[in-house]
């Protein structure tokens, strides 16, 4: 599963909005979709201010992949 997708798995299971992410990152909704749904490209700034809004460990989403192939 990409990051995009694991990004929105989470915010969906923990019943966090969007808007919420969007205000506490300066963001438009329409950035926010697009990221999510994998149209725009996640720079490594901007996973670090979704981490950061939603007080999460900057290689939360990478952590699966990782302990997967042993990297």
């Amino acid at each position: 599963m990409s990051v995009e997708r694991k990004i929105q798995q989470y915010l969906k299971d923990h019943g966090i909005k969007q808007k919420f992410v969007c205000e506490k990152c300066g963001w438009t909704k329409q950035k926010m979709s697009s990221i999510i749904n994998g149209k725009k490209k996640l720079a490594a700034d901007e996973l670090a201010a979704i981490c950061e809004a939603i007080n999460v460990p900057y290689d939360y989403f990478y952590r699966e992949n990782i302990e997967k192939h042993g990297a």
